[in-house]
């Protein structure tokens, strides 16, 4: 067999067999704290001093263990958890499952795995390059066993893949799932509406003008947005009525819980060194945070809405990537996993791999502040090298941003190529 021909096999299997191995690794590594599993202070404690934490552990013990017994309260019926209700079931369900620890960190691993080998390939369909974003990402290795972020992460990739294939009804699920397991997959909503919203405009113009007139089957603009927007109201009501009505305190812990939750290692950090802890409160945080990301949001909707229909696919990728990179710019709280979801939006818009390599060094060296510098038993004055960790994530992640804001700019100025494909639907 020729080189030629294995580089064929190795083009396509290769992504997965990559992260494949650096899944195993990370959970095995990872597996060295299920002897310290007695409660959850001492595995916290014990496992942040040796590098391997994970909140897939930790949070499991918090919540089913008991002195010597394991528990099983029913999710935001009987127990809060500060989770939207997808994760929190996801969290819940390997509870119930024999081998304690060592199976919800498996089970963990397995729903990590399938989500990862599918967002490969579904961004493979988008660009085979682009896959290597996630595949050989450093974050993969370290930070995957954090928490199920990459579960979340499949949902964003589907929402924004299967809405480039017009695959509307999938698309509408996947981003109503994703919101109500992790919330940064909302993101993809408002570009999603604002792209059918448009065409349905536009068809609506064409009509008035005498230019074009909906066929026998009605107009199928508007037949698209609902095809969308159907999915994505039906699973929202699935999944959160039932237990808003149960128990809507325990369901809305969530938000209290976050709206509660101090700055860590994030940008505000940095702001409140300068202006002073008591000019950058929680409160204002939570306000200006919220602003930032509700700006990104309108601005990468009006870009979708001004995009030629041809370009409006790539534009909502394009949003969707924006808002999450700004959010995890502005977010109050910085955890090493978040990366991830920076790596997914960097997948979905095929950004050059430049930016893959400087975020895969920021990744690294934040993993290493994080478990390595400051752990339990190694405490002392090495704040410098979380300011450092901070900004080096700022200027990359910032660079990303400004990169997706000119791509969306050449897409909202240049001419439609084609008419609207709606239109031929």
């Amino acid at each position: 067999m020729t080189p030629g021909h294995l580089a064929v096999p190795a083009r396509r299997w290769g992504p997965y067999a990559l992260a494949g191995v650096l899944l195993l690794v990370d959970y095995a590594w990872l597996a060295r704290g299920l002897s310290h599993t007695t409660d959850g202070r001492t595995y916290a404690v014990w496992s942040l001093d040796h590098h391997v934490y994970s909140d897939v552990v930790w949070l499991g013990l918090t919540h089913y263990v008991h002195g010597l017994q394991f528990v099983h309260p029913l999710p935001y019926v009987h127990d809060r958890i500060e989770y939207p209700v997808l994760l929190g079931f996801t969290l819940w369900l390997p509870d119930l499952l024999p081998g304690g620890p060592a199976s919800w960190l498996a089970a963990a691993g397995l729903l990590t795995a399938a989500a990862t080998f599918g967002s490969i390939a579904l961004v493979r369909r988008q660009g085979a390059g682009s896959a290597w974003w996630i595949a050989a990402s450093p974050a993969l290795l370290l930070d995957a066993g954090i928490n199920w972020d990459l579960i979340g992460i499949l949902f964003l990739v589907g929402g924004v893949v299967w809405f480039g294939e017009r695959r509307y009804r999938l698309s509408g699920a996947a981003t109503a799932a994703g919101t109500f397991f992790k919330l940064f997959p909302v993101v993809v909503a408002p570009m999603a509406l604002a792209a059918l919203g448009s065409r349905w405009w536009r068809s609506l113009d064409r009509a008035r003008a005498g230019e074009g007139v909906p066929g026998p089957g009605g107009d199928p603009a508007p037949r698209a947005l609902v095809r969308w927007l159907l999915p994505f109201t039906v699973v929202s009501a699935l999944v959160m009525v039932p237990f808003l009505v149960v128990a809507p305190s325990n369901t809305l812990w969530f938000f209290r819980f976050n709206g509660q939750r101090l700055q860590k290692d994030s940008v505000w950090l940095l702001a409140g060194k300068v202006l002073g802890t008591t000019v950058v409160g929680n409160q204002v945080v939570n306000a200006l945070s919220l602003v930032m990301v509700a700006a990104a949001l309108g601005y990468g909707a009006w870009a979708v809405w001004r995009a030629g229909a041809a370009e409006q696919s790539r534009a909502v990728a394009l949003g969707s990537a924006l808002a999450v990179m700004v959010w995890m710019m502005v977010n109050k709280v910085w955890n090493p996993q978040y990366v991830l979801w920076i790596f997914a939006a960097g997948a979905v818009v095929s950004a050059p791999a430049r930016f893959g390599v400087a975020l895969g060094a920021a990744s690294v060296y934040d993993w290493w502040y994080e478990f390595v510098v400051r752990v339990p038993d190694h405490t002392g004055p090495n704040s410098w090298l979380g300011y450092l960790s901070i900004m080096a994530r700022l200027l990359v992640v910032g660079l990303m941003a400004v990169w997706t804001v000119g791509q969306l700019r050449s897409l909202v100025a240049g001419p439609s190529r084609v008419a609207d494909p709606s239109l031929r639907e």
